[in-house]
């Protein structure tokens, strides 16, 4: 273990959804911690703009275009990171997204399976070719997937979100069992509201007055606090954790 457990120097770290908002944030947090950092997300433009701010708090960052959805984007994006770096010792599942709402009668079947493809196939296939990457050695090695408080309750109009990220808890949880017999581990950040340019721009006032009304410390999160998480359960700090599901809420599930 580093002398400081909180350090990530000497790690490698892939983070998939890396190209803004909290992706962004924790790919910055372990830059900064010292891990060297592969960023994978979609849109090449953004990603390289991440990348060059990762690396700036850090030591080196590279961008890898790759959607997590597709099963040879994802080959590609595991093979690149090894190719640059050699290795994956952290691996934040971090791609996803609730773009709509709609009561279960309503939704498309083919918008379903997409949403659970981006939220919860997409952790599966990236977690089994870094795993499979290992070949045994996961001592010392770690997934970090991010979740939602969704993930441990519903919500009206995301049924399709909360399934999927139900899902994630429970790809978590079985992670847990499969790696820690190898020195592994796995574990669920559970965000409730972050500030993100995204969700700052689907969100109204009056959602927004009412959520903080559910919140005891009166505001949403901010991306480098769930980043902060996101770090630890990556660091040799949390070496017993493994297997937990953690909000990051605020005190909204007190």
């Amino acid at each position: 273990m580093s002398a400081d457990p909180f350090r990530l120097d000497g790690k490698v770290a892939l983070v998939t959804g890396a190209s803004r908002g909290i992706g962004l944030a924790i790919a910055t947090e372990l830059a900064a911690a010292g891990a060297e950092v592969a960023l994978a997300a979609r849109h090449a433009e953004q990603l390289e703009a991440a990348a060059q701010l990762a690396g700036a708090a850090g030591t080196r960052a590279v961008p890898v275009v790759a959607d997590v959805t597709d099963e040879v984007s994802v080959a590609a994006l595991v093979a690149a990171a090894l190719d640059a770096f050699g290795r994956v010792d952290v691996l934040v599942n971090n791609a996803g997204g609730a773009p709509f709402k709609q009561p279960v009668e309503g939704i498309d079947p083919a918008g379903w399976r997409k949403a659970l493809e981006l939220n919860l196939t997409g952790a599966y296939l990236v977690s089994a070719r870094v795993i499979a990457a290992w070949n045994g050695q996961a001592s010392g090695r770690s997934i970090v997937n991010v979740g939602s408080t969704i993930s441990l309750r519903g919500r009206w109009g995301l049924s399709y979100y909360a399934a999927a990220k139900h899902g994630l808890a429970g790809l978590t949880k079985s992670l847990a069992l499969e790696l820690g017999p190898l020195g592994g581990r796995a574990n669920l950040v559970c965000p409730h509201l972050v500030e993100t340019d995204l969700t700052i721009a689907q969100q109204s006032d009056s959602f927004r007055r009412r959520s903080l009304e559910e919140i005891p410390m009166g505001r949403w999160a901010e991306p480098r606090e769930v980043a902060r998480v996101v770090r630890f359960l990556a660091a040799d700090a949390a070496s017993y954790v493994n297997g937990v599901a953690l909000p990051v809420d605020g005190g909204r599930g007190a």
